[in-house]
């Protein structure tokens, strides 16, 4: 069952999350940088299936929030809200100090991202989606 937040609800889960998208993100960009090459001779970087344990559990730890990790590789997190009856999506990228974006939930990372005050008032509350 999918978690919806309210904006003060995504506000606060962020604050407890950040810590842990932050070391996402590093992590992710570490094993970009030492990924495998197939069929290389290169040796495998030491460390690098520790640290993609280590991310994977960092991902787990994020997305049991009710957040969702959008785009690894920017570092983009997404809280489901319920706005004028729909389900859109806060979004949040590592390096800004809070949210202050949505998106429509089918534009998924790729979507515009439209300032908090744009459209109307948020809703309060909602149950959570299948």
């Amino acid at each position: 069952m999918r978690r919806l937040f309210t904006l003060a609800a995504a506000q606060a889960c962020l604050s407890s999350i950040r810590p842990a998208a932050e070391r996402m993100l590093d992590l992710y960009r570490e094993l970009a940088a030492h990924r495998p090459r197939p069929r290389g001779d290169t040796p495998v970087a030491r460390g690098y299936y520790r640290r993609l344990v280590v991310l994977l559990a960092t991902l787990d730890e994020i997305e049991r929030t009710g957040a969702e990790v959008s785009d690894l590789a920017r570092g983009l997190v997404d809280f489901p809200v319920r706005r004028a009856g729909r389900v859109v999506h806060l979004c949040w990228q590592v390096g800004e100090p809070a949210i202050a974006f949505w998106h429509e939930a089918a534009d998924g990372s790729v979507g515009a991202r439209r300032p908090l005050d744009e459209d109307g008032p948020w809703d309060q509350g909602g149950a959570p989606q299948d």
